[in-house]
């Protein structure tokens, strides 16, 4: 289905002069260039599904870094999109090197919950350029930390069926400094007197890719 792996290219968000001090650095290749993996393999959708992922919170994290008065949600906002921008590359050279299409056959995320995986709405992405700055900060706190702990849950789940060492690395990763950054952000939220909102009922079996 060519027409189909052209559509769902994944969503690359520009950075300009951000991006020009060299953020995406080289990527490694797990299991060297010899490495032949299945298209439908789970190290190969969550490469995927995890650059798509990555792709929302920079768009988010760009709005806020352009928007924001507060040096703390800027600081974050910067942190967030320089990292995950460089990622994605990451992501998609591993993709590359396995000699597999930056898109898969199926959109991105594929039979996920969306919304249990921590994709904001387009609604609400929209809605951090127009509200009130100090309103808006709060908003993208909130929904970042609803995304870190989806991308964490999706990471989890790579665990079980991920078989390519550097690829369970990446999600050990994403599992430790995006519950790092939850904490982060919860201070934050405290600090202009708003409650983190409670756990999410986020669980494994919403990963169903079927």
């Amino acid at each position: 289905m060519t027409q189909k792996a052209s559509r769902w290219t994944l969503p690359v968000v520009g950075l300009g002069a951000l991006l020009a001090g060299g953020a995406l650095g080289a990527f490694v290749v797990p299991g060297g260039p010899s490495v032949r993996l299945a298209d439908d393999s789970a190290d190969v959708e969550f490469v995927r599904d995890m650059a798509a992922h990555h792709a929302q919170a920079v768009e988010m994290s760009v709005v806020m870094l352009k928007r924001a008065s507060d040096p703390a949600v800027k600081l974050l906002a910067q942190d967030i999109a320089l990292t995950q921008q460089g990622q994605i590359g990451q992501l998609s050279g591993w993709l590359t090197a396995w000699g597999l299409p930056v898109a898969g056959p199926k959109p991105p995320m594929h039979g996920m919950d969306r919304a249990a995986m921590g994709m904001a709405t387009p609604a609400d992405v929209q809605a951090l350029d127009t509200l009130p700055v100090r309103v808006a900060e709060g908003r993208y706190l909130v929904l970042m930390r609803r995304h870190h702990l989806g991308g964490v849950t999706m990471a989890q789940a790579a665990l079980k069926g991920a078989r390519q060492p550097l690829v369970r690395a990446f999600a050990n990763r994403v599992v430790a400094s995006q519950t790092a950054e939850v904490r982060s952000i919860d201070a934050m939220l405290r600090a202009r007197d708003l409650t983190p909102p409670g756990p999410d009922n986020i669980h494994t079996e919403d990963m169903d890719h079927g």
